[in-house]
């Protein structure tokens, strides 16, 4: 039942005897003309009816001659939620309120009409939880105002004082399903793992529990820092043919949330159904890449792409799964959707660039890592990349200040000493490059392509004894490492070492398998954007 039924029902069923009880409720000094019970039934009626036009004239009509009528405020605020006159019903609600402080029915039509607003003013529900506090002031056992206070508080993550007003409520109304559910998010929330998996335990066993009343209280099982409330939840309504597409793909959120990949797998499988949601697609790709099924996962982003073609996060994920499978002009393409359909999309434009660095023009990549340095200026890797692409662009001034940059911190020291001495070699600055690697390796001592440089910078030194050992270094770290084999064969070639020619074959099997990839630069980026 949706909360303007609500309104309509309660209201109606209140307004013949809420005018005896704002009458009681009015303060004798102020005596008020009171109006007609028959003219306040006749308002019921119409409004029962669904004569909405009729009940705005006859309250019109009344109010012009009982402008200080309390019923007849709270009823007028009825019609004019009706009619969806948002602010009159306030105003006649709170005028209500006023005129009779004490009488309940005002302060719950009023409550009610601030939940109606919650989805389209992000001020509502602060207001309903204040409007209910003040019920609770004038009336502590009113039913409604402790539960729908402890509701709401719930959402709010205010978990402490929505425990309190649950355990106020008569233990037959604490015992319904709706009440339940808030009290095993509050103790969700409050890190009371034992006590709220009891409370699941008599919901699962509960008879009238629904899907409904959970999802309801998504939003504050979403605020616990501790989910295992709502997965008992979500898998008690599953093994009872309960759960509907939403609540399997929290679920499967779930899982994969602590790595448990295959089961998420399995029930994001079954969220998705015959009509798969856009969410519910990605999530399927994220959790197949995960599992190493990138085949699979570039499906469900292709049918994810097919039914929201405008999704940026779509075509990103497409993009970065493409790299992983060495599709570059399709990755190229993607992400380059991406970017246009959300310019400032960090990751996107990290994506991207990572991808034209390793095309025809690498200096097209400079611009996407500008605006990811400008997005995200405290992330040192994006000053890493903003200098590799510099660095493949020839911009070697320019590079060596951003990678200067990113020396400085731990987890891109030493792929920037390593593209600093680079630069070294190819201003001829040997014993500068040797520097610099030696500062790679001592940040990081299994860096394959630290090693094969070092070995061409002690191969152009002519220590050939050392350039070996650097270069078999490097390849008991990454066999299949292009440079450290290349290099070493030019220093078997130089020096006439008779193993050149079985490793001239290894180099022309690795040229061959060699692909222009951008995986090193795609290191920052998760497929969970």
């Amino acid at each position: 039942m949706t909360v303007r039924r609500l309104v309509v029902l309660l209201s109606l069923l209140v307004a013949a005897a809420s005018g005896a009880e704002a009458r009681q409720a009015t303060p004798a000094a102020a005596p008020a003309a009171a109006a007609p019970p028959a003219t306040l039934q006749r308002i019921a009626d119409l409004v029962g009816g669904d004569d909405l036009a009729g009940a705005k004239a006859a309250v019109d009509a009344a109010l012009a001659s009982y402008p200080s009528d309390a019923a007849l405020r709270n009823l007028a605020g009825v019609v004019s939620a009706r009619q969806d006159a948002y602010v009159a019903a306030e105003s006649h609600f709170k005028t209500a309120i006023r005129l009779a402080p004490h009488a309940a029915a005002a302060y719950e039509n009023l409550g009610r009409l601030y939940q109606e607003r919650s989805g389209v003013d992000d001020a509502a529900r602060a207001k309903a939880i204040t409007t209910y506090r003040q019920l609770l002031r004038v009336d502590p056992t009113n039913l409604e105002g402790l539960y729908q206070a402890a509701f709401l508080l719930a959402l709010e993550g205010q978990f402490a004082e929505s425990r309190e007003l649950i355990g106020r409520l008569p233990d037959d109304v604490r015992e319904r399903p709706q009440a339940l559910v808030v009290l095993a998010a509050d103790l969700a929330g409050l890190s009371d793992g034992a006590a709220a998996a009891k409370v699941v335990s008599r919901l699962a066993a509960h008879r009238d529990l629904s899907a409904e009343d959970v999802t309801s209280v998504l939003p504050a099982l979403d605020r616990a820092s501790d989910d295992r409330a709502a997965q008992a939840l979500f898998e008690a309504l599953d093994g009872r043919g309960l759960a509907t597409p939403q609540l399997l793909h929290r679920l499967g959120r779930i899982h994969a949330g602590h790595g448990r990949f295959a089961e998420a797998n399995a029930v994001l499988d079954r969220a998705a159904g015959g009509a798969p949601s856009v969410p519910i697609l990605l999530d399927l790709a994220r959790v197949n890449d995960k599992l190493g099924e990138s085949q699979r996962a570039l499906g469900y982003v292709a049918h994810a792409r097919a039914l929201d073609p405008d999704n940026a996060t779509t075509h990103f994920l497409f993009g970065v799964i493409c790299v992983k499978l060495n599709l570059g002009a399709e990755a190229y393409d993607a992400l380059t959707k991406a970017v246009a359909l959300e310019p400032d999309n960090a990751l996107a434009n990290y994506a991207l660039g990572a991808v034209a660095i390793h095309r025809h023009d690498p200096s097209e990549a400079i611009t996407h890592f500008e605006t990811y340095v400008r997005l995200v200026p405290d992330d040192p890797r994006g000053k890493f990349a903003l200098g590799a692409a510099r660095f493949y662009s020839n911009m070697f001034d320019e590079a060596r200040q951003d990678l200067v940059q990113a020396t400085q911190a731990p987890e891109t020291a030493a792929g920037a000493h390593y593209l600093l001495a680079r630069i070294a070699r190819q201003t001829n600055n040997l014993d500068r490059a040797r520097r610099e690697l030696d500062e790679a390796l001592r940040a990081n001592p299994d860096y394959a392509d630290a090693w094969a440089e070092l070995g061409l910078v002690r191969l152009r030194m002519r220590r050939y004894a050392e350039a070996e050992q650097s270069l078999e270094r490097a390849l008991a770290i990454d066999a299949e490492n292009h440079a450290a084999t290349l290099h070493l064969a030019a220093l078997y070639a130089r020096t006439k070492d008779p193993r050149q020619e079985e490793l001239k074959r290894r180099l022309k099997v690795l040229q061959e398998k060699r692909a222009d990839a951008a995986q090193d630069f795609l290191r920052i980026i998760e497929v969970v954007p």
